[in-house]
C-alpha cells in the first residue's frame, strides 16, 4: 500500500508538471538556445535550425519560422533538418520561395536529410545552398502523382448508384462511381506532366553547377549544354528512390555527412567562428504530442511519468 501511495503521488507530481509544460509551450512563443558546444568561445553568429517532419500538407510554421530567422540578425545561417516523404507541390513551393529570399540575404541555407527526404522533401531541401545527405537516406522520388479509387463494379454489385449534377462535364472527375473517360484521362496526365515540369525546373534552377560539373566529370562533356543538364534529370526523375550515397553519384546532393556535420559546414560559411548556437523555434503543440516526447519537448517528464504507471501497474 506505501509503495502505491508514494508511486501515486509521484505520478500527480509529474502530472502537474506536464501540466505547468504545456502551459509553457503553448503560451512562451520565440526562439529557444541550444549550444552546440562551449558557449565561453563564441565570437559570432547563431544558426537557426528547422525541422521539417512528416508529410508536407501545411507550409505556415516553416514559412513563419524561415521569415523570422531571416529577419533576425544575430542567424547568420539556418538549416534544414528535413524527414520528409514529400507531400503537396504547392507546399514545397511556398517553402522554396522562403529560402530563396533567406539566401538573397545572404544568410547560407543548408539541408540535412534524415532517414527519408523523398519527392516533395527533395524538393525543398534543392532549393538549399548546399545539402547534405547521410548514405543510406532514401531520397529521389522526383515525380508527381494523381491516385483515386474506383468502386464502380463494387457498386453494380451491391445496387448502388451515384446521381451526378454537374455545370461541366469535368466536374465529377475521378468520381469513385465510375471510370474516367480518355479524355478525362488525358486531362490529368497533362496536368500531372506540367507540374512534374516544374519540379525539374526546381532542381535544374539550384543545381545547375551540380549537375553540370557532375555531366563534365562522368560523361566527359566539356560545356553540357541546358538541354544536357536538363536530360541529367529527366534520366532519373521518374519516381525512383536512392540512397544518400547514390544521389551524390548523380550529383543530387553535395555531401555526405550527419546534421552536425551540416551545422559545421553552415556555420564555417557564415563566417561564424567557435561553436555555434543553435536556434530553434518554440512550437505550440497540443496535449498529445506533449505526452509522445517529441523532439520539442521536455520529455523527461513524460518518460517518468510512463515508467511510473508501469512501475504501478507492475509491467
Amino acid at each position: 500500500m506505501l509503495k502505491n501511495k508514494i508511486v501515486r503521488n509521484v505520478l500527480i507530481v509529474a502530472g502537474v508538471l506536464i501540466a505547468l509544460n504545456l502551459l509553457y509551450v503553448l503560451f512562451n512563443g520565440g526562439l529557444s538556445r541550444r549550444s552546440s558546444g562551449n558557449m565561453n568561445i563564441l565570437t559570432g553568429g547563431n544558426v537557426g535550425v528547422i525541422n521539417v517532419y512528416g508529410p508536407l500538407y501545411n507550409s505556415k510554421t516553416v514559412c513563419e519560422t524561415l521569415r523570422k530567422f531571416n529577419n533576425n540578425p544575430s542567424i547568420k545561417a539556418v538549416v534544414l533538418r528535413i524527414d520528409s516523404p514529400g507531400g503537396g507541390v504547392a507546399v514545397c513551393q511556398e517553402i522554396n520561395r522562403e529560402i530563396y529570399e533567406v539566401k538573397k540575404n545572404k544568410k547560407i541555407v543548408v539541408a540535412s536529410f534524415g532517414s527519408i527526404a523523398a519527392s516533395g522533401g527533395y524538393y525543398i531541401g534543392c532549393a538549399a545552398n548546399a545539402v547534405f545527405s547521410n548514405p543510406g537516406t532514401l531520397t529521389g522520388s522526383i515525380g508527381v502523382i494523381i491516385s483515386y479509387f474506383n468502386f464502380e463494379e463494387l457498386f453494380k454489385k451491391i445496387g448502388i448508384s451515384q446521381v451526378v449534377i454537374k455545370s461541366g462535364k469535368f466536374k465529377d472527375m475521378a468520381s469513385m462511381s465510375r471510370k474516367m473517360t480518355p479524355e478525362e484521362e488525358e486531362l490529368l496526365q497533362g496536368v500531372i506532366d506540367n507540374v512534374y515540369s516544374q519540379f525539374v525546373d526546381t532542381i535544374v534552377l539550384n543545381r545547375s553547377a551540380e549537375l553540370k560539373a557532375n555531366l563534365i566529370k562522368l560523361k566527359g562533356i566539356k560545356e553540357p549544354t541546358s538541354e544536357e543538364i536538363r536530360e541529367s534529370v529527366t534520366s532519373i526523375a521518374d519516381g525512383r528512390i536512392f540512397s544518400g550515397k547514390q544521389a551524390l553519384e548523380y550529383g543530387l546532393v553535395d555531401r555526405l555527412g550527419t546534421f552536425e556535420d551540416a551545422v559545421v559546414y553552415a556555420a564555417d560559411a557564415a563566417g561564424i567562428k567557435g561553436e555555434p548556437v543553435l536556434v530553434y523555434e518554440k512550437k505550440k503543440i497540443n496535449f498529445m504530442e506533449l505526452l509522445s516526447g517529441s523532439e520539442e519537448t521536455d520529455s523527461m517528464v513524460n518518460k517518468f511519468f510512463f515508467k511510473g504507471m508501469c512501475y504501478l501497474y507492475g509491467e
